[in-house]
């Protein structure tokens, strides 16, 4: 990448975090949702969490974006 000392992974694409802007819930419905899966994988990393925020955090593991991370975790919530 140009001007950058990052280096990206061999099944990235050339641009993947060129003018990357960090997403931000457009309502508060969408800011609940980012605050409960930021809970939920705080809770699988502390070795806290219940069955339901493993399978919800299991569930946003192949998700890309956040966007898809969102709603890979609202799927069952």
């Amino acid at each position: 990448m140009i001007g950058s000392t990052e280096q990206r992974r061999h099944d990235e694409p050339e641009d993947a975090r060129r003018g990357w802007v960090a997403p931000t819930p457009a309502d508060a419905a969408e800011a609940a949702m980012d605050r409960a899966m930021a809970d939920a994988e705080r809770a699988v990393a502390e070795g806290t969490a219940s069955d339901d925020q493993r399978t919800s955090v299991g569930r946003m593991a192949g998700a890309r974006t956040h966007e898809q991370r969102r709603e890979a975790y609202r799927t069952d919530n």
